[in-house]
Order: structure tokens, then C-alpha cells, then sequence
């Protein structure tokens, strides 16, 4: 179903496939991205943005049909061409190739932003999303592909997914593969179809079409059954099934990553899937997705791509991930998880200064403590300031009134009924470190309270 354009509709109304994000949905989103961020530099990743959108060809002629598709164009003043960020991949590459390839290698990126596809709209699949991943360039090792899924699982993990599994495939296996029977682009294409589908009726239609030699044959044939948790086990099958050197370096690019995340102790958390061959149009070795219970799409996905470098300048190696935080965000609520810190944030504090500047001084020493302070900017003061401050989630008012505060509070078991006591100001220092001084750093301020 193609969305169309309603002159009746009313103009405050947001076009399909985007959001609005507020307190704490938007949160939720910052706090994560900040989180993943945070989590890449400690690897040793550097940040990078990329434009929102790039000239049009730059995208279309590095991605796929499918993708081509879902890219969103307009022109610009002058006519060029022009498209919304497709995925940050090539943005990325287009700037390692054109301004970056002189660095030392390897390099490693990080980002965070949203993407833009041509898709519709359901639970975790916008037209506009967000996504956080890495890249890293100038290394072809498996080594360097280990990382990335270390990488991976570790942002899952510190996401609190408990709950999850890393699918793993590898394009050159299957490229090999087609090389191997030499059948037109047409029967490639069929072929390639029936795997990606996982169709056993599309890939029996398949050799009934076209005579295979009896070892081509059995290769297709038993191509569905690449897959399971037991690496070891489908790479052995695998191997029996090789025409050529092409697969069989494949396989063992596959050993080599296997032995290297055993290393990160991970290896168990990464299922070998060989029939895993969907591809954005640039992927030339492995590819992975990550997926969770009850979502029906990844909530990450990744993949080395030798060759889309090139296309922009000297040719490099590189592998990389991008994360969809809305997908991980769902697949946290699926799993009960509640992240410290993803929940809204209402202020600790609402507090009416009576404009004294010691107690003004005093809120933002406070705040550099990383307390959470809002100030009253209108006239409520005392019990009218704390029925404000229950209508927005904060659990204490404090009037300024001479030299100390007047402490407006809910007490546990008390049914919302207020309290009014007394505190002269204290400093920080004596605020964190002897919390007994004052009760409300227990009550409202848990992470100073140590």
C-alpha cells in the first residue's frame, strides 16, 4: 500500500513512518545512545558524523536494488539529485575514500543518527530510526571481523538483553558457490532467491529446471541444512560440500573468527547460519544479525565490506555494525528489563529561591554534584509548590526562606499527605559524604547516599 498525499488532511498531523519523542520516550533514546556511545570509545572507536543526506547517485550505485527502492529523493535548488541518509556505511566510506585514506591504519568510527528508509510502518520499523554502530578500517583479519561481533554482543549485554543470539553467514561461501556452477543471472537469481527465502519447494523447482553434475547437485541440495548452534559441526558439513578453493577459504576465514572469539569467550553466543546471504549490495565476507525473542526483525546487523571503499578512492578493508536502538528498546520492555538510567528523569529537587543568590549558589554547587534541580520560575512557594511539584513526578519542594530551606515531602505510607520541616544548607561535601546529616539525601538523592 503506497501512502498518498491528503490536501484534507490537517497540517499538524506527521507524515507515516515518524515519531514524536518526549519525556520519557526521548529519555529512553538519549540515555542509550549516550550509553553505546560511551561504550565504543572505551574500544578505542572515535566519533563521526555524517551528513543527513548526500547526492543521490553517491547512495543509489553502491547499494542494492531492494534498498534503491527505499531510498528517499528530492532535488535540490539547482536540480542535483539528492537522498536522506540511507545507512551510515556509505557516508562512512565515501569519507574514508575522498579525505581520510592517508590516516594510519586501521581506523575505527563510531556514530550515532537516524537513517531514513522507504519501508512501512509497524513495531520497531520506522521510516525514520535510529542507529549506532562502528566501523573499523584498514584491517582484512579475522581478528578484526571478531571484534566487531565481540563488540556486538558486548553492546547487547550492556543494553541488559539477556535474551538474544548472533546469526552468522558468509557471502564468499555462497559466491563461490554460484562461480562454481557458472548457471546465466537469470538461474542466479533464482537460486539466490529460493536460499534467501528458505524455500525447499523454490529450491526443488530450482534443480528440476536446471541439470546440475551430480556434486553441484548435492551441494545445493543440502545448502538449507548450513546452520545450528554447533559451529564446529556445520563448518565439517560445509566442507564436504566445497567446489571450489573460493568456498573452502571461506570456511576457513570462518575457523579462524570462531578460534578468535573463543578468545572473547563469546564464541557459544554466535550460531553459523551459511544460508544467511541477504545482502545490502556491498557485503564481501562474513554478515550477522543479531535478534531477540518476540521482535520479528534484527536489532542489529553487520558485515565486512572490502570493495565499497574503493569505489570512493584507494581501496580498504573494513567491517562494521549498526544497531537499531528503537529495537532495542522494544526488546528490553519484551524482556522486563528496566536499564538504570532509561526511565524518565524528573528533577530530585523543585526549589523556589526567592532569587537569593546563596541559595542559588548552593543549588548549582549541588548540581555539579549531579543532582537533579528544577527552580521554580513562576510565584508558588510552600504547599502550593509542593502540589506543583507532585503534578510533575518530583518528590520534594524546598522554599529558600532567610538562611535555610522550608522541606515540603511525602513520607512512605503516609498516602501523599504532606510534611513541612526545617533544614539550614549544608555543603556538598558534607551533603554527600554524611548523608545522615540531612534525610532527604537518603530519600531523593539514592546515588549520593553511599
Amino acid at each position: 500500500m503506497v501512502d498518498q498525499y491528503n490536501p484534507n488532511r490537517p497540517t499538524v498531523h506527521i507524515p507515516p513512518g515518524v515519531a514524536d519523542y518526549f519525556g520519557g520516550d526521548a529519555i529512553a533514546r538519549r540515555d542509550l545512545e549516550a550509553m553505546l556511545l560511551s561504550l565504543f570509545r572505551t574500544w578505542g572507536y572515535g566519533d563521526l558524523i555524517p551528513p543527513t543526506f548526500e547526492y543521490a547517485d553517491t547512495v543509489s550505485t553502491r547499494t542494492s536494488k531492494v534498498q534503491q527502492k527505499r531510498m528517499y529523493r528530492f532535488l535540490d535548488h539547482d536540480g542535483s539529485p539528492l537522498s536522506l541518509r540511507l545507512d551510515m556505511t556509505i557516508a562512512v566510506a565515501r569519507l574514508m575514500g575522498t579525505r581520510l585514506h592517508d590516516l594510519p591504519m586501521p581506523q575505527r568510527f563510531c556514530y550515532s543518527g537516524s537513517v531514513f528508509r522507504y519501508v512501512q510502518p509497524q513495531a520497531g520499523r520506522q521510516r525514520e530510526f535510529w542507529q549506532a554502530g562502528v566501523e573499523l578500517i584498514g584491517a582484512d583479519s579475522p581478528d578484526a571481523d571478531a571484534e566487531i561481533l565481540a563488540l556486538t554482543a558486548k553492546t547487547l549485554q550492556t543494553s541488559q538483553l539477556t535474551d538474544f543470539r548472533l546469526m552468522m553467514g558468509q557471502v564468499r561461501y555462497f559466491n563461490g558457490l554460484l562461480h562454481a556452477l557458472q548457471r546465466t543471472p537469470q538461474e542466479e537469481q533464482r537460486l539466490t532467491e529460493a536460499i534467501i527465502r528458505k524455500s525447499e519447494p523454490a529450491l526443488d523447482d530450482f534443480l528440476q529446471s536446471v541439470r546440475l553434475p551430480t556434486q553441484q547437485q548435492k551441494a545445493v541440495e543440502d545448502l538449507l541444512l548450513l546452520h545450528g548452534e554447533n559451529a564446529e559441526e556445520v563448518l565439517q558439513q560445509a566442507g564436504r560440500l566445497c567446489l571450489n578453493s573460493e568456498m573452502r577459504e571461506a570456511l576457513e576465514n570462518l575457523h579462524a573468527i570462531y578460534n578468535a572469539l573463543d578468545a572473547y569467550a563469546i564464541a557459544e553466543l554466535v550460531h553459523l547460519d551459511l544460508t544467511e546471504i541477504r545482502n545490502l549490495g556491498y557485503y564481501t565476507g562474513i554478515t550477522f544479525e543479531a535478534f531477540a525473542p518476540g521482535l520479528g526483525a534484527s536489532i542489529a546487523s553487520g558485515g565486512r565490506y572490502d570493495d565499497l571503499i574503493g569505489t570512493f578512492g584507494p581501496a580498504k578493508p573494513a567491517v562494521g555494525v549498526a544497531i537499531g536502538l528503537e529495537r532495542i528498546l522494544l526488546a528490553q520492555q519484551l524482556q522486563k528489563k528496566s536499564v538504570e538510567g532509561l526511565s524518565e528523569k524528573a528533577p530530585q529537587f523543585l526549589i523556589a529561591t526567592q532569587n537569593s543568590r546563596n541559595c542559588h549558589q548552593l543549588v548549582e554547587e549541588w548540581r555539579n554534584q549531579g543532582i537533579r534541580i528544577a527552580i521554580e520560575v513562576g510565584s508558588c512557594r510552600g504547599a502550593e509548590l509542593w502540589k506543583r511539584a507532585q503534578t510533575h513526578g518530583i518528590p520534594c519542594a524546598l522554599t529558600w526562606e532567610g538562611d535555610g530551606f522550608e522541606v515540603y515531602e511525602n513520607r512512605e505510607g503516609d498516602n501523599g499527605r504532606c510534611h513541612k520541616s526545617r533544614e539550614t544548607p549544608v555543603k556538598p561535601s558534607r551533603f554527600v559524604a554524611k548523608a545522615d546529616s540531612w534525610q532527604l539525601v537518603k530519600a531523593y538523592t539514592p546515588d549520593h547516599a553511599e
